[in-house]
């Protein structure tokens, strides 16, 4: 049995304000991300989860698709409360106590998306909802599984930051936090069938091609720079009672 240990990230936010009082703010943050960067995720209890959302949407009698994905780069998604530790906000999961892909964002993804693989408005507001309607598609979270090192260092640097033009430049590298790459993810989409025919009879084969598509080009920011690529590794459909 998996021993108990507590919250990781409440821990290195207090371990941070203990550290800021004691030894300032660069030493601080640092140990603070030195700590994240090694820290490895309860993926028992992650999927110990899942197999018990998987369990509930066998017995809710509506059609699922689990998707498996890898991260084939960093990726930069959400936002937490280590946002004035990290510069750059991250998803995490308080209760799971992980970095996460939020549906919704997953949600909006997939509706920006929709659209260049189909200009079909219509198909896309009935799967995915529009203002003031609802989707006929549940978006779930999506949770890692597996792989070392989670999150991983990555640097930006702004050059003209204060700077009137390039002579007076001072770039002062940004030490930040993502997302590592080669970290496995499990997500579910699920829907009542028959609703789902309500968007077309092409409606499931569309919008499973769009995550496709939208996972090749890049999900969360910094996608123009090469983030948030992604691979999938196993895409299942059940319906029971089809």
């Amino acid at each position: 049995m998996e021993r108990q240990r507590g919250n990781q990230l409440l821990r290195v936010i207090s371990e941070y304000m203990t550290s800021l009082k004691e030894k300032g703010q660069k030493v601080a943050k640092d140990n603070t991300m030195e700590n994240l960067v090694n820290f490895t995720p309860r993926y028992n209890l992650i999927k110990s989860y899942l197999d018990d959302v998987e369990r509930a949407l066998d017995r809710s009698g509506l059609c699922y698709v689990q998707i498996t994905f890898i991260t084939l780069s960093k990726l930069l998604t959400g936002w937490s409360p280590i946002y004035f530790i990290t510069e750059v906000p991250l998803a995490w999961d308080m209760i799971l106590d992980t970095p996460y892909i939020a549906g919704s964002e997953i949600k909006g993804i997939a509706k920006d998306y929709f659209k260049e693989v189909t200009s079909n408005d219509k198909v896309e507001s009935c799967l995915c909802g529009d203002e003031g309607k609802m989707g006929k598609v549940i978006f779930f979270n999506a949770y890692p599984i597996d792989g070392k090192n989670v999150l991983t260092y990555d640097i930006i640097t702004p050059h003209y930051n204060g700077a009137k033009d390039e002579y007076n430049v001072k770039p002062i590298p940004i030490k930040f936090l993502a997302i590592n790459k080669g970290i496995t993810f499990k997500t579910y989409l699920a829907f009542d069938n028959k609703e789902l025919n309500e968007c077309g009879k092409d409606s499931l084969y569309l919008l499973l091609k769009t995550m496709i598509f939208s996972m090749r080009i890049g999900w969360g920011r910094k996608v123009t720079r090469g983030y948030g690529s992604l691979d999938i590794k196993e895409m299942d459909v059940k319906c029971h009672g089809e």
